[in-house]
């Protein structure tokens, strides 16, 4: 449950790369399709980010239990109950729940960031595949009317070869 900032970073700028290079090289059914996907996603953030909200409080008290209970669990280290103090405090494990809660819902969100870079990246790789097959006659085209020598010759076709 740590946070890591390098793996937030990255995977917000891979994102937001991945939507600056859709928004750029996609025709207008492209277009149609990668709206889908953004919004596909979109209504699935709105949606956890609005029962986040709405049930933070339950989240917390459901967390809160599941601390006191691993803490209230039997213990196989021997301590001898005149060596040792109540380690109880209500605020700590108030606190602690309510961390364990903002993790939990920024996991759960960095997990729909990641779902949707994975579905951009296999969109734009079908549609540059499909672009690449839509260009090859014309590059084909290209290299077969091109007379320029490739072995050492002057570009240029008109220019005497040298001696």
């Amino acid at each position: 449950m740590s946070f890591n900032i390098s793996e937030e970073l990255k995977r917000t700028f891979d994102l937001a790369s991945l939507k600056h290079l859709a928004s750029k090289n996609l025709n207008a059914n492209e277009r149609k399709d990668y709206s889908k996907i953004t919004t596909k996603y979109a209504g699935l953030r709105q949606f956890e980010q609005r029962a986040h909200e709405m049930e933070y409080d339950t989240r917390v008290e459901v967390a809160r239990k599941r601390i006191i209970n691993k803490a209230g669990a039997k213990n196989k280290d021997f301590k001898h109950r005149w060596f040792g103090n109540d380690q109880f405090d209500k605020s700590a494990t108030i606190r602690q729940a309510h961390r364990n809660v903002r993790a939990q819902h920024g996991q759960l969100m960095a997990g729909i960031d990641k779902m949707e870079a994975r579905d951009i990246t296999k969109f734009l790789d079908t549609c540059e595949k499909r672009n690449q097959l839509r260009d090859k006659p014309k590059h084909d085209f290209e290299n077969a009317t091109d007379r320029r020598a490739r072995d050492g010759l002057p570009q240029d076709r008109r220019q005497p070869r040298p001696r």
